[in-house]
């Protein structure tokens, strides 16, 4: 009698398949994404602003992410060096060392200490092209390997300062033979390749990367020029935030000037909506981390709002009366109204008044929502507001 064959299959697991691909050489690093902590963001690095720290984190008290890339790209003068120097300071109140990458000779221990840096825990690095860039790195992901390995776990930061002015191979061969000329598709393509290389090593080891960047006038002669980093592409695709900043003049009663006013317009962004912001850069006081709070505070918020503070004769109760022309906030918790000037300050912005602002103000205006209304969407990328946002204005 002729044996049956069994017509049982074994039941696939995705589990088992899973441990058997995480057993090949070189994808050991692969996992289920519940439990994968490869990408994942543990620690924000603060940048010396409370708004700006939302428009890259979506929240007051985030910043620039701790494994990720991020770009700074401006016009000369708009605080892209400024902006560096103030995310080392505050990186290292959170216990990182630097590691500065200066392509400018820009960059000394003078200007450091100013912004409140610590010069001993920063390695300045002069680096020239972007192949001494990419070899740099890989010894820096190897010893920062090499020393987790043996049970250490630094911390470290990594900024290139200015990614635009690396030089490529063709033009460090051109000079030796006197040739001036630049081919822009060789020097895209290399920093296409740059980038390739160093960007998920960096992640992996938990490097975050900010680089400064140039820009340049796209369109020219055309119907609309716009504003585009130097250097191609290559690096906006690999980072997770990009910000363009400008400026705008900051001046005094007497129309002197005393310092800029920074926009920072969100080219690429892969934690928040894309919404602009501003900040003051003073030539005196440098950077207030409180400015661009006022456009987020309301006296329902946070107790804080244009207007006018009384105290009722018969209750003793502080009553407040909005009024947008006032030249005077009403601040509940101090029980008065001060002048503009007064406003920037740890006093006004306490713990407890910044942690209202960012629950109920930054958060529902910055953070992307858990299932993104595609037609917002839309009108956030063709610069359009919602009807909601609308009302909020």
């Amino acid at each position: 009698m002729a044996k049956e064959k069994s017509t049982s299959k074994k039941e696939f697991s995705f589990l088992e398949l899973d441990k058997q691909l995480s057993k090949i050489e070189g994808f050991e690093a692969g996992s289920i994404l519940e439990e994968n902590e490869f990408s994942e963001v543990t620690e924000w690095i603060g940048t010396g602003n409370y708004v700006l720290n939302a428009q890259l984190s979506g929240s007051l008290f985030g910043g620039v992410a701790n494994n990720r890339s991020m770009g700074i790209a401006g016009d000369p003068q708009t605080g892209k060096s400024f902006l560096c120097m103030n995310i080392v300071r505050e990186s290292q109140k959170q216990g990182y060392n630097v590691i500065y990458c200066d392509t400018e000779g820009a960059i000394d221990r003078s200007m450091a200490k100013k912004f409140g840096i610590d010069t001993n825990t920063v390695r300045y690095q002069p680096i020239k092209s972007i192949s001494d860039f990419k070899v740099f790195v890989a010894n820096l992901v190897d010893q920062i390997k090499k020393l987790r390995k043996d049970g250490a776990d630094p911390k470290i930061l990594l900024v290139l300062d200015s990614l635009g002015m690396l030089t490529t191979m063709k033009e460090s061969a051109d000079a030796l033979k006197g040739k001036t000329a630049m081919d822009m598709g060789i020097r895209s393509k290399e920093m296409r390749g740059l980038f390739r290389e160093i960007t998920l090593d960096l992640t992996g080891v938990r490097i975050p990367l900010i680089c400064t960047n140039h820009t340049t006038t796209a369109g020219i002669g055309s119907f609309m020029t716009t504003k585009e980093a130097s250097g191609g592409d290559g690096p906006i695709f690999s980072m997770s935030n990009v910000i363009m900043l400008s400026k705008a003049q900051l001046k005094d009663s007497n129309d002197k000037k005393t310092g800029i006013i920074v926009t920072s317009t969100p080219k690429k962004t892969r934690f928040t909506r894309p919404y602009p912001t501003k900040f003051h850069i003073s030539f005196i006081n440098g950077m207030n981390p409180y400015v661009g709070l006022e456009e987020f505070v309301s006296w329902d918020i946070c107790g804080i709002e244009r207007g006018k503070l009384e105290v009722d004769k018969k209750t003793g109760e502080l009553e407040f009366t909005a009024s947008a022309s006032s030249t005077k906030w009403a601040i509940a918790h101090l029980g008065k109204s001060i002048f503009s000037s007064q406003l920037f300050t740890p006093e006004v912005f306490t713990e407890e008044v910044l942690r209202k602002i960012d629950e109920k103000a930054i958060k529902p205006h910055f953070l992307l929502p858990d299932l993104f209304d595609m037609n917002e969407l839309d009108a956030i990328v063709n610069g359009e507001e919602s009807d909601e946002e609308d009302g909020q204005e």
